[in-house]
Order: structure tokens, then C-alpha cells, then sequence
């Protein structure tokens, strides 16, 4: 581990290990599952965004998470509405 890693705002290295969106995806899922926090979906989000744009990544997982990216900013946006309704 490098003194980067260990730097709170150090960016997740995603140049050297693209995976690591995948693995912050799961991981955010899954606490999402048990929250169901809005900003935990927003962030979900981010990483699906990083996932689906990222040539090296295998085609079927950069499909997957363009297909599901549209189910997640409702998940997103639904929590947005309910804290703030009109």
C-alpha cells in the first residue's frame, strides 16, 4: 500500500484497476439493500457510470451496467423526491 492509498481523498485508483468500480458497485449495492439510502443509490450511480464507460472492462459487464444504470437514478431520484416533496 502507498502513502496515496492511505490519503482519505485519494482517488480509488480506477487507471490501474478498473475492477475496483465493480467492487465498489457491489459493495454499495449491498449496503443499499439494507438502507435504502438515496445517496447510497446516487453513488451506486457513479460507479455504474464509471463501469459502462470503461473500455476495459469486459463488454457484458459494461452492457449490464448500462442496462441497469436507468433503474438506479430512479432509485436515486425517488429517494430526492421523498425528502423533498412539491
Amino acid at each position: 500500500m502507498s502513502a496515496a492509498d492511505l490519503r482519505p481523498d485519494a482517488l480509488p485508483g480506477y487507471e490501474r484497476q478498473p475492477e475496483l468500480a465493480l467492487v465498489a458497485a457491489l459493495q454499495l449495492v449491498t449496503r443499499y439493500s439494507s438502507t435504502r439510502n438515496p445517496r447510497l443509490a446516487e453513488a451506486v450511480v457513479g460507479q455504474l457510470r464509471a463501469i459502462a464507460g470503461d473500455p476495459r472492462i469486459p463488454a457484458a459487464v459494461q452492457q449490464c451496467a448500462s442496462r441497469i444504470l436507468g433503474d438506479w437514478q430512479m432509485l436515486a431520484l425517488g429517494g430526492m423526491a421523498r425528502r423533498h416533496p412539491h
